[in-house]
């Protein structure tokens, strides 16, 4: 459904996350009876089948389960925002508990159904609210957060994204990592063909960086001919470093505008640690952004001497 799509039931995609049989047939029915088509009803059973289906399929909303052993509706929440998966999630349930309820609220669910209580009027109206509030907060989001030129997370969005990383993988030890790249010679372009013709370029880049990216991985731009990526799900931070490269790989060369051919190259820097404190995500979300920052500069002058793209690392622990 798109932002300016009133709801619809026949145009609505709805995953059930559910791994009670007979309850995802009674959520079926209830879908069905208001008007969902049959073919557009999925349903999963675990955490890496219900990614498969939000990173893969064009869902709209998402009926969680709160009670999956071993995980909970809530995990799947937290893995879709890693996906960067933007969709709306009902948590329904067989208790009817409280601190369930305020937690559902609390990792950002739109609603908390108690099953015992569920009636096809009772879901219809849920579904209906949520869809409507999330178009409203998506509108406002997309105004504060999203990079009109590139369609990217722009640095606001970034920051949140990166300092949300570090708290999810502070539990585990995990690696966070953090690559910029600065595009080399914009301001020639820009005063010699055009700021119209930059704009193609950054554009452009965007889209190699979205295309060459690893899955999990957010691509931003932070304003100007910088971008930045927040990459996680790696051990060593070496592997980091290889992944900035080929980034930069992906960017380098030429670039079709409006007015022709142009060669780009980029300076990237690169910084990677293990994290452990969840509480101070924030400063060390900082820490990464500055460190991979110094590293880009090194890797301008470098860039500058030989005309070439170059990736510089920052150390790294």
């Amino acid at each position: 459904m798109t932002d300016s799509c009133p709801y619809t039931p026949a145009s609505l995609r709805v995953l059930l996350f559910e791994d009670n049989a007979m309850d995802a047939a009674l959520m079926r029915k209830f879908l069905q009876t208001f008007g969902v088509p049959a073919t557009q009803i999925y349903h999963a059973d675990t955490i890496p089948s219900a990614l498969q289906v939000l990173t893969r399929e064009p869902v709209d909303l998402c009926l969680a389960d709160y009670y999956l052993r071993p995980h909970t509706g809530f995990d799947l929440m937290d893995e879709a925002r890693r996906f960067d998966v933007d969709v709306p999630f009902i948590v329904v349930t067989a208790l009817d508990d409280k601190s369930v309820d305020e937690r559902a609220l609390a990792h950002g669910a739109y609603d908390f159904l108690v099953k015992g209580d569920l009636t096809v009027e009772g879901l219809e109206r849920s579904v209906r609210y949520t869809l409507a509030q999330h178009r409203r907060e998506s509108r406002l989001s997309r105004a504060a957060y999203i990079d009109a030129l590139t369609d990217l997370p722009n640095r606001t969005a970034f920051m949140e994204r990166l300092t949300q990383a570090v708290a999810d993988n502070a539990p585990r030890a995990g690696m966070v990592g953090v690559a910029l790249f600065n595009l080399n010679g914009t301001k020639f372009i820009n005063e010699a063909f055009g700021p119209k013709v930059g704009d193609d370029i950054l554009r452009c880049v965007g889209e190699r960086l979205m295309t060459a990216k690893r899955r999990g991985d957010v691509v931003a731009r932070l304003g100007g001919d910088e971008f930045a990526v927040i990459m996680t799900d790696f051990l060593l931070a070496n592997q980091a470093l290889a992944t900035a490269k080929a980034l930069a790989d992906s960017i380098t060369g030429t670039v079709d505008t409006r007015d022709g051919e142009h060669v780009v190259t980029v300076a990237g820097g690169v910084a990677a640690q293990a994290v452990q404190d969840a509480t101070a995500a924030a400063d060390v979300a900082a820490r990464l952004l500055e460190q991979a920052g110094q590293a880009m500069l090194t890797a301008k002058r470098n860039a500058r001497l030989n005309g070439r793209s170059h990736v510089a690392v920052a150390h790294m622990h």
